[in-house]
């Protein structure tokens, strides 16, 4: 399953999408001009002569075609701009209540580490989680415009009612649309069939006026009669309402079938564990309310959801339960659970306090290299490996609980970068004390100086790890406390006049995943579709690489800047030239990243491609490269997993 693959397809269908939108809206145009006809012949009482045709007016045609296109772009970018506040208005909407990330119950406090230790695996930031507390059945869904603004969603029955590794294949299977570029096609997917479908709204509105103003005309002939013109513009416009349904439900059908079938695989490729996915499908076949969603928004949303939220539904937006689960499990007799009851309880299912010697290790040094091949590398970046999935467990399993909680509170998750942003350099990590001591509050600075001690030389792993984990505190803060944030964290990165290989990663993170939820920056608009275009951004981009990963030795520089631009003139027949560190400064990195983040995910995918070349001159990704490799993908938005050693996928 390759990530880049499957969001230049997301990307592309699109397109489609905008076809299919067209299309409908062509034969709502048509519909309307019909019904409009039909009203207006009723009212000609004969007065049109007999010669002309009654259902050709040129005008009425053109009247109702701009109406009802203002009408239809017009709401869809209303409903584009409501949801321009990314996931968590779409969990909002759908009465989801957000989880209070200190929470002590223990259903919402295991669903929290399992959607933590899949967002370390990943490399993306924790998700915002939000549970649905008046579904019982079970159901989930991943929303958002990016993975700055991702949301998790699940309903109380998914939460209490499935086992550990039940919930995991559920939550991987969301983390599926996440990675491979699904939500952005299904927000959009909302906002335009809100246009199609507004017209059945207005049609039982007029329905309504019309049926009161009857009652009310007093037997008046002409205030009757104005009663029944609007009864039939009403039926009228909610019979054309049902047409665009139909429309939308095939326009959902035709984005989200196969998608689903995609998510399956790539859930059972994340945990190797096709039994705890296929699991939860059975529990949904067995209960009696299966996957539906109560909710009165759930029709308008029905293409987001881990299975079929809807009881009935013309033209299915997921494939059939039994079709899934047996391609899940190729041996299932074809029956469902009986009665389905919560599994879980405090004593019987809880999370374990295994550790990895490799998690464990990375909490005490910082330095360290994974030995890899070039197959490895590229699979690395393409798409999430069942050892991605485990060394995220085994390092949310590692982290001290302090630091978890630090992570989870206001001023904890604020103090948990700015001790990680400190200097090695005793004089001037007291410089900087000094400096925090007047920037923030005394609870802030207090827990910075102690958090130092424990967290400044940690492994980068484990640096990006707490980060991730921080973010989604990091949301809450205020306008102006997120302001002041930033201006602490610029002076901690501006304080020796030199931007070092960790802080230019967190910048990084923190601007794309931070400034754009704050509205501080605006979501990239695809631009650069072939790479060719981009060659001087590229030169600068790996000729960083590789004198970063290769300090103080310039045959190895010069030697793994080659390497990478051999790959690409063979890959894509794009020549680079070596840039000096004079043409690589900050700035000419930040224009170089910026266009990249404008590119196509295959373009990006051909930059990745020649980084890792670049790196595996020695044969190994040391934490250095790691951090600066993860730091330029998650800057042109393509956030990569932790890089391990991977058994080779079948």
């Amino acid at each position: 399953m390759d990530f880049f693959e499957h969001q230049e397809q997301a990307r592309r269908k699109t397109g489609v999408l905008i076809f299919y939108f067209f299309l409908a809206v062509v034969g709502i145009i048509l519909a309307v001009y019909f019904l409009a006809t039909a009203i207006l012949t009723f009212l000609d009482d004969g007065q049109r002569h007999a010669s002309e045709n009654p259902f050709w007016r040129p005008e009425v045609l053109l009247y109702t075609g701009v109406g009802t296109t203002l009408i239809v772009f017009l709401t869809s970018a209303f409903k584009t701009a409501q949801l321009s506040g990314g996931g968590a208005v779409v969990a909002r909407e759908l009465g989801g209540r957000e989880i209070d990330l200190n929470t002590t119950d223990f259903h919402e406090r295991r669903l929290l580490n399992v959607v933590e230790e899949m967002a370390i695996a990943s490399g993306v930031p924790v998700p915002t989680v939000f549970v649905m507390d008046r579904e019982d059945s079970i159901n989930a869904f991943a929303a958002g415009k990016t993975t700055s603004d991702a949301v998790v969603g699940v309903t109380r029955g998914c939460m209490t009612l499935l086992t550990r590794d039940e919930l995991q294949g559920v939550v991987a299977h969301e983390f599926s649309h996440i990675l491979n570029g699904d939500m952005r096609l299904n927000i959009r997917l909302m906002a335009l069939l809100y246009g199609i479908l507004f017209l059945a709204l207005m049609g039982e509105l007029i329905l309504r006026f019309g049926v009161r103003g009857g009652f009310h005309s007093n037997r008046n002939k002409e205030g009757a009669g104005a009663a029944l013109v609007m009864l039939l513009a009403g039926v009228g416009l909610l019979a054309i309402g049902y047409i665009g349904n139909f429309f939308g439900n095939l326009i959902k059908a035709s984005v989200s079938r196969q998608r689903e079938y995609l998510a399956d695989a790539s859930a059972v490729q994340f945990t190797r564990n096709p039994e705890g996915l296929a699991g939860a499908l059975i529990k949904i076949g067995g209960l009696k309310s299966g996957s539906e969603v109560t909710h009165p928004m759930a029709r308008d949303c029905s293409h987001l959801f881990f299975s079929s939220g809807l009881r009935s539904q013309m033209l299915a937006t997921h494939p059939p339960l039994k079709i899934r689960i047996g391609r899940l499990l190729p041996g299932w007799n074809g029956e469902f659970s009986g009665p389905v009851l919560p599994a879980i309880t405090k004593k019987t299912d809880h999370d374990s306090t295994r550790q990895s010697n490799q998690a464990v290790s990375m909490l005490d040094s910082s330095e360290g290299a994974v030995s890899l091949s070039e197959p490895e590398v590229i699979e690395s970046m393409r798409t999430l490996h069942p050892e991605q999935v485990e060394l995220g467990q085994d390092v949310h399993r590692s982290l001290p609980q302090a630091w978890i909680d630090i992570c989870h509170s206001h001023h904890g998750a604020q103090a948990m970068v700015y001790a990680l942003l400190l200097a090695q350099d005793e004089t001037l990590r007291n410089a900087e004390l000094s400096q925090l001591r007047q920037s923030c509050e005394a609870e802030t600075y207090d827990l910075v100086s102690s958090l130092f001690r424990e967290v400044g030389t940690l492994h980068s792993t484990i640096k990006f790890s707490l980060v991730d984990l921080a973010i989604p505190t990091l949301r809450h803060l205020s306008q102006n406390e997120y302001q002041q944030f930033r201006v602490i964290t610029d002076q901690l990165i501006a304080s020796d006049r030199q931007v070092n290989l960790f802080e230019f990663a967190l910048l990084k993170v923190i601007q794309r995943h931070l400034d754009t939820f704050f509205r501080q920056s605006r979501p990239p608009r695809m631009k650069y579709r072939n790479i060719g275009r981009l060659t001087d951004e590229t030169s600068i981009l790996i000729s960083t690489l590789a004198a970063m990963s290769h300090v103080n030795d310039p045959a190895g520089i010069q030697s793994a800047f080659n390497r990478a631009a051999n790959h690409l003139k063979s890959t894509s027949r794009t020549p680079i030239t070596f840039r000096d560190a004079s043409e690589c400064g900050l700035k000419e990195i930040d224009e170089a990243l910026g266009k990249f983040n404008e590119a196509t995910p295959p373009v990006k995918h051909l930059l990745l491609e020649a980084a890792s070349q670049s790196v595996l001159e020695d044969s190994a990704v040391s934490s250095r490269e790691a951090e600066l490799i993860r730091a330029i993908a998650d800057a042109i938005g393509c956030p990569i997993p932790p890089f391990v050693k991977s058994a080779p996928i079948i």
